[in-house]
């Protein structure tokens, strides 16, 4: 089955990394990008910064929210440069892209995955990778760790290409951002994989946050105006648990019954 990886950038601000970006995804045969509260990036020097990938610019989609980029996505990988308080732990991106690899093996359901990168100057908020389901971090010198966005998108997508590809060098890369495990001429069809049962997509898990909040306050669990670390704390957890989409269920199925209790 496949793994398609969608690249989402958040809050650029200079319009030659968004073109140096594309430039770095079309080189290791990625092509689906995301654009969250970014600059132009269909300028000219965006443009000529991504030397040949314009399709990719083009192409990209541009969304109100991190919310709306992610919201298909069963995984969703964060990149940061430093450890954040009550963050899920910080994994080298050669790790996370053998992780993929696993998943893109025969037998796996398709799954959407995107890696989401911040601001140059900032990175991502807080607020953003408390919508990642983990967290990556490119090793690099501690005394100078300034990495160019542009040059960090290469990074990730040389390391997702090579875990991810199980082809020679020089032979044509698969269709652009999508990823198979390799199958033998004789092995049967697999069959396609019940929703219910790949990890939940963040548009599901932001139905489950809304309504485990409402049933926290409405049960005097949580107090709207002095929540503390509490919701963060649960959208950690649960983030860094993904459920199954039938898992799910089962949470929303106990809230509502916290909600309207039935006598047995």
């Amino acid at each position: 089955m496949s793994v398609e990886i969608v690249f989402v950038m958040v809050g650029t601000t200079h319009t030659g990394n968004l073109g140096a970006a594309a430039r770095a995804m079309k080189t290791m045969g990625f092509s689906r990008l995301r654009l969250v509260d970014t600059c132009a990036h269909l300028s000219a020097e965006a443009l000529a910064r991504s030397s040949g990938a314009n399709d990719v610019l083009q192409e990209a989609q541009r969304c109100d929210t991190l919310q709306e980029a992610v919201a298909d996505c069963h995984i969703v990988v964060g990149t940061s440069a430093r450890a954040r308080q009550l963050s899920v732990p910080l994994r080298s991106c050669r790790s996370i892209a053998e992780e993929l690899r696993e998943l893109s093996g025969v037998g796996s359901p398709d799954q959407t995955v995107a890696m989401v990168f911040g601001q140059e100057r900032s990175g991502l908020s807080n607020e953003s990778l408390d919508l990642c389901t983990r967290l990556l971090r490119i090793p690099c010198n501690p005394d100078f760790s300034s990495l160019n966005l542009g040059s960090a998108v290469q990074v990730v997508a040389y390391e997702l290409s090579q875990s991810l590809q199980s082809i020679p060098l020089g032979a044509p890369l698969p269709q652009p951002g999508k990823w198979k495990g390799s199958t033998a001429k004789d092995s049967p069809p697999v069959p396609s994989a019940d929703p219910d049962e790949l990890p939940a997509t963040s548009e599901a898990m932001e139905h489950f946050f809304e309504h485990l909040d409402r049933v926290m306050i409405n049960t005097g669990f949580l107090d709207p105006d002095n929540p503390r670390l509490l919701r963060r704390r649960l959208r950690r957890y649960f983030e860094s648990h993904r459920p199954l989409g039938s898992e799910l269920a089962i949470f929303r199925g106990i809230l509502s019954s916290v909600e309207n209790p039935r006598k047995r």
